[in-house]
């Protein structure tokens, strides 16, 4: 006997219930994929558009990031000042770069240090991360670097920069401190009040004594209305979706990163500039609405983005521009 073949209909309810099951368990892989990535490399590229993908190097990393911009929330991103359509040369009042994160990667940053000469900044703000594990060795071939690029220069110590002095039992910014000097500072140039803090020790935060002069400084700054404040803290206080951010590694010091953001907002400050996720972004924390930015690292190494640094230009008005600045 002949027996009629019969082919299994792929449609109705079944089907669509088995599609519909498919995308979501497309979805949670996805995002499973993203969440392990920003949390091993704490890269978020918040103000990408589809327009600017040539800024990415065309790695790994780099086509993850990508992608992971494409869905990111762009209304968490923060605008650069606008330039106004009059300004001119003779409006800018101050014009410094920050440059951060070039880890042994010196070719790269004698590049940035010399296009930030051409641009004409009048110095540099380097915050962290001048070597890969802190040897005395890897900071003093940094420093050389700095040193030979003509500007003046202000450090701050990144995380990576303790490493070694801890190991050994040290302080751990012993051997920062031997080449660069003091891990914090605070000056002024031009009615401009810059507030360098130490803040990438993973452990044991800013001290009593660092915290009560952040204070003393922020105090300063509100006292003269006219200042423009700007603080540099080499690890982010907050970041909307990495975990390179103070209290990553010392959860309790959540709190104290909070309460750095809540004196920096009451005080005036206009910016806070952080380094270590390795990727240009800016943003505001949503409590305060205070203004941050992460500056880019100048390594090529571990660097979804080409390397890049900020260059901010302060006018006669008040008023300031942060400008990305890529290495190419």
């Amino acid at each position: 006997m002949f027996h009629k073949s019969h082919r299994r209909s792929g449609g109705g309810v079944m089907g669509i219930f088995r599609m519909f099951l498919s995308l979501i368990i497309l979805a949670i892989l996805g995002l499973g994929l993203l969440q392990a990535y920003k949390s091993f490399s704490g890269f978020d590229p918040l103000t990408l558009n589809p327009s600017t993908a040539a800024d990415f190097s065309l790695t790994p990393d780099g086509i993850i990031a990508f992608i992971k911009a494409l869905v990111s929330d762009p209304g968490s991103a923060l605008e650069s000042t606008k330039i106004s359509e009059e300004s001119t040369a003779s409006d800018i009042k101050l014009k410094f770069a920050v440059i951060a994160d070039p880890h042994l990667d010196y070719p790269g940053l004698a590049k940035a240090l010399k296009i930030a000469k051409e641009k004409n900044t009048q110095f540099i703000i380097a915050m962290g991360d001048f070597s890969d594990v802190g040897t005395t060795r890897e900071l003093m071939a940094s420093r050389q670097k700095f040193d030979e690029g003509g500007l003046t220069y202000y450090a701050l110590p990144g995380d990576h920069d303790l490493w070694d002095s801890r190991d050994k039992g040290n302080i751990p910014n012993q051997n920062f401190n031997s080449v660069f000097g003091p891990p914090y500072q605070a000056f002024s140039v031009n009615d401009v009040r810059f507030i360098l803090v130490y803040n990438s020790d993973n452990y044991s935060g800013l001290d009593e004594i660092q915290l009560s002069w952040v204070e003393e400084e922020v105090d300063k700054s509100s006292a003269d209305p006219s200042a423009v404040t700007f603080v540099f803290a080499a690890t982010p206080l907050y970041h909307p979706s990495s975990d390179h951010v103070m209290g990553k590694v010392t959860p309790k010091l959540k709190n104290q990163a909070d309460h750095l953001i809540d004196i920096f907002k009451k005080g005036g400050v206009e910016e806070v500039f952080s380094a270590d996720t390795h990727f240009y972004s800016r943003y505001q924390e949503p409590k305060s609405m205070l203004n941050m930015t992460t500056v880019g690292a100048v390594t090529s190494d571990r660097n979804p983005q080409t390397p890049r640094f900020a260059i901010v230009e302060v006018y006669t008005d008040g008023s300031y521009n942060v400008i990305e600045t890529p290495l190419n």
